[in-house]
């Protein structure tokens, strides 16, 4: 059976905290990122910012493919588009690789967001957090370290500020969550993700998301609509919604490709090449692989 990548599901969150810009109200929370394809779409597109390397060049998830120093994240690319790429960092926010007391955060000082060790904050995962500023100039929240001050909107039209737990795939989170909401820091490159309420519900096969979001099947959370990507079956990818919708990421060997979707064991859809080759949690649904 095939195995699948995660569905990495874009909207860019804004306001104190899940805007990444601490200490300074936003206003844009919650708009569509507009894709999760990275770059151009052919799963090779150059990524000419720091952090080297191409745009599918490391593992996000496996934290694979990064030289000491650095880890792998989604990012911005200088055309507008995402990829995965190399960032070099103090530290790790999963991870939480700082001394004893110290958290691994995002840190903004004047137009510069950075991952840093500061102090620990004290609100727990859930709780209502903000922003503090240090004498140097330093802006970050006060949730505790693995978190981030996240923002939802309230009952009332206003604006909530959570802490949210920083994750690379839907295991780090509490179930029914998912590791579905992508964080943007005001003056950073880099997308990391926290968990979040899973995406609405859909049929593998049958697609039926109202553009411009696609059926993408997600280990986490089953089939859900999310944010549909360009990539071509056949090419590189790393999430399943990097593929076009009807598609999804599949591992092959070492590597992950974007595989059409068909029925399992036989049916409609079926493959005009190659086999049906079933997905693993998924019944009834394959991916036409040579």
């Amino acid at each position: 059976m095939l195995l699948l990548s995660g569905v990495l599901v874009v909207g860019l969150m804004a306001g104190g905290c899940r805007d990444g810009n601490p200490g300074s109200p936003g206003n844009d929370a919650g708009l569509a990122d507009g894709g999760g394809g990275g770059g151009n779409g052919d799963g090779g597109t150059t990524d000419p910012g720091d952090g080297g390397g191409t745009a599918w060049a490391c593992d996000v998830e496996r934290q694979q493919g990064c030289d000491a120093g650095a880890i792998c994240l989604r990012g911005l690319l200088e055309d507008g588009g995402q990829g995965n790429r190399c960032f070099p960092g103090e530290c790790d926010p999963v991870a939480q690789d700082c001394p004893s007391g110290e958290k691994c955060t995002y840190v903004r000082q004047g137009s510069v967001a950075s991952r840093r060790c500061v102090p620990d904050g004290t609100v727990t995962e859930g709780g209502a957090c903000q922003s503090t500023a240090t004498p140097e100039g330093d802006f970050y929240d006060t949730c505790k370290a693995g978190l981030s001050c996240t923002d939802s909107p309230a009952a009332d039209g206003g604006t909530l500020f959570t802490c949210e737990k920083f994750c690379r795939a839907g295991e780090q989170c509490t179930a029914p969550e998912d590791c579905t909401e992508v964080l943007r820091f005001t003056g950073s490159d880099e997308l990391p993700r926290v968990c979040g309420e899973a995406a609405p519900a859909c049929e593998l096969l049958a697609q039926g998301c109202a553009s411009p979001l696609g059926c993408y099947p997600s280990p986490g959370s089953g089939p859900v609509c999310v944010t549909a990507g360009t990539v071509e079956d056949g090419a590189a990818c790393t999430y399943s919604n990097d593929c076009r919708p009807g598609s999804a990421c599949v591992t092959e060997g070492a590597g992950r490709t974007c595989r059409r979707l068909c029925r399992s064991p036989s049916g409609e859809p079926g493959c005009t090449a190659g086999r049906c080759e079933p997905l693993r949690d998924f019944t009834g649904v394959g991916a036409c692989v040579p």
